[in-house]
């Protein structure tokens, strides 16, 4: 720019001096600015919260109302996507229409807390589907006034171990190892658990109101009753004592440490003990900093002198960090109190400001210190008999301030993460960023092909976004939700799935193949790192496999890799998984519904109508059973024409490429069924319960109708039980036999199973066994089996085909994946977020108890229920809805 001639003299000199660069303030959105005053004015008004089971709860832009949103795999396409929301009706009549504040998930992601202006707080828990919450605990309404607002809340922790992991490193053998250690969590911990297990308490949480007011609102012993005590952090003398924000967390000798930010600008810290048998707390203060404001850093052209503190800083963020372990030593890192300032208003652009950044984080590090006394009281007579002994002095808590860290961007959400080793800040235009603890440097991509600690350092990052208020991450830190600034009652889905991206470019028709190709070492290196035993084939007690929860998990992913909506075939490894998932689903039903009581206990009046009922209530899962097996029979049959077509049929190795080929060609699973030990296990475990209803069916029942009516069912299955039994017992004892001709090592063993479980293809260590099964044990079962009644036997709904008849039944019909009953198209129905079956909206029936009724709850793979609300829901499983 050129100057006016006439003030050449003024200035002597043709250029104007650089102002220094501002931030960009002209363009904050008004909603940010407005979120960004309600943050300066009181804390705890998180209007976003993200379970870690899957749930986005959200307040409305008016506050009067909360949505409940989540993710799901879409029946049509095999993506994953995000619910277009369904209000909790439930939450505003409790409430009784009070503006709504702030949202907290407890650590298990089920129970949700709900606060108001008033300071009511209410508890509602995630019980028959993902999508729908009942009251857990009801507010008093009335009791509070505005000086009740909730200004501070955390969830109390549970006692139990969580792992701590750790950075990933590649061995030279190309094998990543993944090194871990598990810490316990640090109390205080609800006394009371549910169903006495331990590791498992029952849910509680403390919050801090604006009058200094600290209150324990946990569950009790008996049933689900919510008690509470109080305390006060201190004396309210006058307003400017008023506190504003509030944080709190655990501490190592099972104490919490509480921070409270007041009107006077003060930081008072505190250390409380509770005392769960007296129902009260104990509190120390340990330290007031007066002086908790950002300081400027350096001085500036037209700035602050260095080390004076920005007129306008106030606090929007108060946060306090758990004691963590140490990654590089074996020191614990002190606990951390970090403040959030905001230098100026979002809503000013003040060039008097000069460069000041938007938002400045204080930090100070609290390090406990053992006093000790100076070596020359040894020397005075009178410290033997009056002066402590150094172990006798108590220990001291020192506040040490940091060197600040400066933003130019509002901080909207702040995470711990990997036991507080990390935080995760997402920050108001969008992206979000990593800091280690110490010193809470960024974690940049470091490029090493060698090591990984985390997402970032692997070339993931979230996708940018617009300008947010309201962000949160998902418990996993792959999926960021974002609330946009372009409208708030507008939600902007900015959501960065790793799964969904590699489906998108993997699992379509023409890259299916290469989709394989992943899947085998991905799954091979999760279940070594994880170290679950996939070989039965030795004696295994089932109750044991069925109660760890491990082998459900690793074939729920195997399952949800291998699905690519409903109309698409799946492929041979996810139909493996389903079918042991089913049948494990199966096995469970009649090992809780149809056990007998012990000898010598009497049985109840109406023990025998129960049983009947109950009976009456498992014929659809019996006659899936059995048309699997008899799915399996036939299958093999097709299997054995394959070695009999063969020319060359004395090469062994012609006949495995043979069948191999086969399985292939009609991608079945019936042959890995009979080899995998898993559902050998299953089988043999299942038609014990199926033997001993055929003996009540003949000897003790015979003219009952229920019981006629189920020994039609068993006459009608081309494949006699004891025929299946029969190749369930040969297979065993041929797999053996390889093993111990062969000396196969145990971990070889391991290995072969792991293998043919994930692939879904017998390993041609085992070709002895199948071609003895193949030639020998289907060749004597021919004989006595009627082929072609097998042949025609339905099987469509067991959704293990691909053939046409299958594919037109999947689209025509719904089958209850619980009860293995048709729906009719106007049923209410329940959606698996994961593998898309279906059951109907229906309570349990009476005869469901105990570990039964917690199953009803979930998917048989294990996942969540999501409630399909409307026929719109419904059009999208048949593809005319939305994507």
């Amino acid at each position: 720019m050129m100057m006016d001639e006439s003030l050449e003299d003024l200035f002597g000199d043709e250029t104007l001096p650089e102002l220094p660069t501002l931030p960009n303030l002209a363009t904050v959105p008004r909603v940010l600015v407005q979120s960004t005053d309600n943050a300066l004015v009181s804390g705890c008004s998180q209007k976003l919260a993200w379970s870690n089971q899957g749930c986005v709860a959200s307040i409305a832009s008016d506050g009067h109302s909360v949505t409940l949103r989540n993710l799901f795999c879409s029946p049509v396409t095999g993506l994953w996507e995000l619910s277009e929301g369904d209000e909790a009706k439930i939450i505003a009549l409790v409430h009784n229409g009070n503006p709504l504040k702030h949202l907290s998930w407890s650590h298990s992601g089920t129970e949700l807390a709900v606060t108001d202006i008033l300071g009511n707080i209410s508890v509602f828990s995630l019980a028959i589907a993902i999508n729908h919450c009942t009251v857990s605990r009801r507010c008093a309404l009335g009791t509070e006034d505005n000086l009740s607002a909730i200004v501070g809340l955390s969830w109390l922790n549970q006692d139990r171990s969580l792992p701590l992991h750790r950075p990933a490193v590649k061995a030279p053998n190309g094998q990543w190892s993944f090194m871990g250690s598990r810490f316990k969590q640090s109390g205080p911990h609800n006394p009371h658990l549910v169903g006495e297990q331990a590791g498992k308490n029952k849910a509680a949480l403390v919050t801090i109101t604006r009058t200094g007011v600290i209150r324990m609102i946990y569950q009790g012993p008996d049933g689900g009753r919510w008690l509470d005590f109080r305390g006060e952090l201190q004396n309210i003398s006058t307003a400017a004592d008023l506190c504003t924000h509030a944080t709190m967390c655990a501490d190592k000798d099972s104490s919490m440490l509480v921070a409270t930010y007041s009107i006077s600008k003060h930081i008072r810290v505190y250390k409380v003990v509770v005392d769960w048998s007296g129902r009260s707390f104990i509190i120390e203060h340990l330290k007031i900093i007066a002086d908790c404001s950002s300081h400027s850093q350096d001085a500036g052209e037209g700035g602050l002198a260095a080390g004076l503190p920005y007129p306008e800083a106030q606090l929007y963020h108060l946060e306090i960090v758990s004691p963590a372990p140490g990654i590089r030593s074996k020191e614990d890192s002190p606990p951390l109190l970090l403040g959030f300032f905001c230098n100026s208003s979002p809503r000013d652009n003040n060039p008097l400001m000069g460069h000041s950044p938007l938002t400045s984080i204080v930090r100070w590090e609290m390090t406990c210190i053992k006093p000790t006394l100076h070596p020359g009281f040894s020397q005075l007579a009178s410290k033997r008999s009056n002066a402590s002994k150094p172990s006798e002095l108590q220990s001291e808590l020192i506040f040490r301030r940091l060197p600040e860290i400066d933003l130019n961007s509002i901080i909207v959400s702040v995470q711990q993460l990997n036991l507080g080793t990390t935080l995760a800040f997402c920050l108001s235009n969008g992206t979000v960023e990593f800091r280690n603890r110490p010193g809470l440097d960024l974690l940049p991509p470091d490029n090493s092909p060698d090591r990984a600690s985390s997402l970032a350092q692997v070339g993931l990052e979230f996708l940018s976004g617009s300008p947010s208020i309201i962000e949160a991450l998902a418990e996993a830190f792959v999926m960021q939700f974002q609330i946009s600034c372009s409208g708030y009652a507008n939600y902007h889905d900015d959501l960065s799935a790793t799964m969904q991206l590699f489906q998108n470019e993997h699992m379509r028709e023409d890259n299916f193949a290469k989709a394989s190709t992943f899947l085998k070492p991905f799954l091979s290196d999760i279940h070594r790192i994880i170290s679950v035993n996939v070989d039965f084939s030795g004696d295994t007690k089932t109750e044991l496999y069925l109660r760890n929860g491990l082998h459900q998990k690793m074939l729920s992913m195997q399952l949800s890799l291998g699905y690519r909506g409903e109309q698409q075939n799946r492929s041979l490894s996810s139909k493996v998984a389903l079918a042991i998932l089913q049948l494990r689903w199966a096995t469970l039903t009649f090992a809780m519904g149809l056990k007998t009581n012990p000898p010598g206990i009497a049985l109840p009046a109406d023990a025998e109508l129960r049983r009947t009922e109950t009976v009456r209530s498992f014929f659809s899962v019996i006659s899936w059973t059995l048309s699997l097996m008899n799915y399996v029979v036939d299958e093999l049959f097709t299997l054995a024409a394959a070695i009999e077509d063969n020319s060359v049929s004395e090469d062994r190795t012609a006949n495995y490429d043979a069948v191999t080929d086969k399985i292939s060609e009609l991608n079945t699973p019936a042959l890995a069924l009979v080899f995998v030990s898993q559902s050998r296990l299953l089988f043999k475990y299942t038609f014990r319960f199926l033997r001993n209803l055929g003996v009540e069916i003949t000897q003790q029942r015979p003219h009952h109708p229920t019981w006629r009516e189920l020994g039609s069912i068993f006459s009608k299955s081309p494949v006699p039980l004891q025929q299946f039994e029969r190749i369930l017992a040969e297979v065993d004892a041929s797999v053996r036999s390889v093993y111990e001709s062969e000396q196969i090592p145990e971990a070889e063993r391991k290995d072969i199973e792991k293998c043919m479980l994930i692939t879904g293809s017998v390993s041609p260590r085992l070709w002895p066994a199948v071609e003895a099964l193949l030639t020998k044990t289907l060749k004597s079962l021919r004989e006595e089996v009627d082929v072609a009644e097998l042949y025609f036997h339905d099987v469509n709904w067991l959704g293990l085909s691909d053939d046409k008849a299958s594919n037109q039944w999947r689209k025509e019909h719904r089958l209850d994946v619980i009860r293995k009953v048709e729906l009719s198209k106007r049923a209410r129905l329940r959606q698996c977020t994961r593998c898309c079956s279906v059951m109907e909206d229906t309570p349990p029936p009476n005869w469901t108890a105990g570990l039964l009724v917690n199953m009803w709850r979930t998917c048989v793979c294990g996942n969540w229920w999501m409630s399909m609300k409307d026929e719109g829901q419904n059009r999208n499983r048949n593809g005319s809805g939305r994507r």
